[in-house]
């Protein structure tokens, strides 16, 4: 076995990963390139509207600290997943699913950031001039890195463990729009995080069950 060897790099699984996958990936990246061209720059007026609205929903205090608090959860929630199922439990599917939670999210960290940097896009107090709550970013908006993670979650869950789809899927939409209510997000950059993020985790699932299969 080798750390760096050449020889046991693996590109057809990658390849055929992408094949299975090439639909929903497709479907997921038009849809993140549509939530930038039509919300930010077609129709940018509807984004700042909405945002507006979903924010001044969260003008109470506890419901600030509620967003604010399932935002943080759906962003940190992979963690004790993969603690959970690789340190803990003496299962090799669950061992598997571990592994899968940590790739897609490093792919999903690393894409964000390179995003971000790409597209520069403002954060809404930058534009309507409203307030962060609990916290002050330094990076761009778009995509939201928190609602991508979320969604890269739920997109593992729902190739691995058919019972905990919607439970996820809840906690990543009420992540989305969370942020929102917290000021660090535009609509248009959590539809793109969503975008992201499930077709992140579905090519990462596709991959292992490619590699399984042989």
């Amino acid at each position: 076995m080798s750390l760096l060897g050449p020889s046991e790099l693996d590109a057809r699984s990658w390849i055929r990963s992408l094949r299975a996958s090439a639909k929903i990936v497709l479907v997921c990246l038009a849809g993140f390139f549509l939530s930038w061209l039509v919300l930010r720059v077609l129709v940018f007026p509807a984004d700042k509207d909405t945002t507006l609205a979903i924010y001044n929903a969260g003008s109470h205090s506890a419901v600030a600290f509620l967003a604010w608090v399932i935002a943080s959860v759906g962003n940190a929630v992979w963690m004790p997943l993969v603690f959970w199922l690789y340190v803990l439990r003496n299962n090799k599917y669950g061992w598997t699913s571990a592994i899968l939670f940590a790739v897609a999210i490093v792919l999903s960290i690393v894409l964000v950031d390179l995003l971000k940097v790409l597209f520069g896009l403002p954060r809404p107090p930058d534009v309507l001039g409203i307030e962060y709550r609990y916290g002050v970013p330094t990076n761009a908006a778009f995509p939201s890195g928190h609602t991508a993670r979320a969604f890269t979650v739920v997109a593992v869950i729902w190739g691995r463990y058919v019972k905990w789809r919607i439970p996820f899927l809840a906690l990543a939409v009420a992540t989305g729009i969370s942020m929102i209510v917290v000021g660090r997000h535009f609509p248009s950059d959590v539809l793109g995080g969503a975008f992201l993020g499930i077709a992140i985790g579905t090519f990462v699932v596709n991959l292992a069950r490619v590699r399984s299969d042989g």
